[in-house]
């Protein structure tokens, strides 16, 4: 499907959602009001648009490619359905009830927006499984209709079977295929429609909306003339990029000097200007907080590790960070201090970890110990939303055993991380989780925004409050 369309039915996507939502806001308000019977809301309009901008800015950063939605079972899209919804009704909540609290307006009733809210849950999670399939349905029929020709040597095209096979199921249309050498492809079950020197008379006669070309050793010989038959006749040309058969990472289009390449990376904060925001963001959220919170747990955990474990109160260790710069990381501490140094800093904390005091244990556990990362923060070796900064040691091992393992070290390493604030954290146990870790570290060097790393705090916070059984 061509970018450009995907990237409109998913702006389309989330407008219906941010609409929808401006709506069931005067539905639920027409229900208080009258069958329940309960007080008018202040300020309606303000609540209305601001629930809107909730559920709108909560899709970015979140919603993948519109094929993924859509080609997915009734039962898979339900899931993510239920998924996103429950990401957005948090947003909508954070935003609704910062709304509540920064005004004045004493008749805006509280138990109402518990009760919007609530019920906003239902209504989104109809939407988000319902309306791709409706605006896929309705918008992709007339592309569905055109028909496509697809033009390579028999072993080339024999390796795009199962594309073909999987758009031919969605309901494209593929008129057959011509070929660029003697060799026939033995797996398609599309026509041949000959040697490729017929495209010309075969596009005059027929209305064939796109040529796919799969490329060959030999394509420079035949590829100038199949462009021109193609635009001669007014059709579109998608070339096939076959190098990406080589890597495990998607090929992204650069432009150097003039000149055009591909990249194995997409790399967002490459960016000068998303550089700055991403460091802005940082300190917006940092500087208040290591103001008024880092003072005040200083004093608290100094207090409880004179009781039960003396010694210092930060823990710093070296860590790898960007571009495998090494830098010394800041975290209170939580277990007993050796001054013999004889403690293997290397070896990570276990369950009932014995090295670990009371306090250190209720600390790990809610990440209270990672607060002093701020200070990383605030002077720019780390970030607020980034991958997790490992041990030198560590580093190795992972980087012997994945293969572009450093590509995770192109941003700056983070407090908190795409792993981390889905629960996978801690103790490095089980090799697919390790796995699934570095690969979300990966998509989100490749995949970051603004608003994706405003997702990855609130799914952050929910972490904290609510903790998996890994962190110990």
């Amino acid at each position: 499907m061509n970018n450009h369309r995907v990237r409109g039915l998913n702006a389309l996507y989330k407008t219906v959602l941010a609409i929808a939502t401006f709506g069931w806001f005067w539905m639920a308000l027409h229900v208080w009001e009258s069958i329940l019977n309960m007080p008018i809301l202040g300020l309606p309009w303000n609540y209305a648009f601001i629930s809107s901008v909730a559920v709108f800015s909560s899709t970015f950063g979140t919603q993948g490619s519109f094929d993924y939605i859509t080609a997915r079972s009734t039962w898979h899209r339900l899931i993510v359905a239920a998924r996103k919804t429950n990401f957005q009704v948090a947003v909508i909540a954070f935003f609704v009830f910062a709304a509540y609290f920064a005004t004045d307006v004493k008749e805006t009733s509280r138990l109402f927006l518990g009760f919007f809210i609530a019920t906003s849950w239902g209504a989104l999670l109809f939407l988000n499984s319902s309306v791709p399939g409706l605006l896929d349905t309705f918008l992709n029929k007339q592309s569905r209709k055109r028909t496509s020709v697809i033009l390579g040597d028999g072993q080339s095209l024999d390796r795009m079977k199962d594309w073909i096979d999987r758009h031919c199921s969605q309901g494209f249309q593929f008129a057959g295929v011509f070929i660029t050498s003697r060799q026939a492809p033995n797996e398609l079950k599309l026509p041949v429609l000959g040697h490729y020197s017929l495209l010309n008379d075969y596009l005059i006669n027929n209305d064939v909306h796109q040529v796919v070309v799969v490329p060959d050793e030999h394509i420079d010989k035949w590829i100038p003339l199949v462009s021109d038959y193609s635009h001669r006749n007014g059709c579109r040309v998608l070339i096939y990029n076959s190098l990406a058969s080589y890597f495990d990472s998607n090929l992204v289009f650069v432009e150097e000097s003039g000149r055009q390449f591909f990249s194995l990376q997409n790399e967002p904060l490459e960016s000068p200007f998303n550089q700055m925001t991403k460091r802005l963001f940082d300190l917006v959220l940092t500087i208040p907080a290591l103001i008024m919170l880092l003072p005040l747990f200083m004093i608290l955990i100094g207090v409880f590790q004179r009781l039960q474990s003396p010694g210092p109160l930060f823990f710093k260790q070296e860590r790898v960070g960007l571009g495998g710069r090494k830098f010394v990381i800041w975290k209170f501490r939580s277990m007993n201090f050796h001054k013999d140094g004889d403690c293997d800093e290397s070896q990570q904390a276990s369950l009932d970890d014995s090295r670990i005091f009371s306090f250190g244990r209720f600390m790990r556990r809610f990440s209270i110990d990672e607060l002093p990362q701020l200070i990383n923060v605030f002077q720019g070796d780390m970030s607020l939303v980034g991958p997790r900064p490992y041990l030198a040691e560590h580093d190795h091992l992972f980087q012997r055993d994945y293969k572009a393992y450093r590509v995770r070290q192109f941003v700056k390493p983070g407090v908190t991380g795409p792993a981390q604030c889905r629960g996978l954290r801690g103790e490095f146990t089980d090799p697919d989780l390790v796995r699934q870790r570095i690969e979300m570290d990966f998509a989100y060097v490749g995949s970051w925004s603004l608003w994706l790393d405003c997702e990855i705090v609130l799914r952050t916070v929910r972490q904290v409050v609510f903790p998996p059984k890994t962190a110990y």
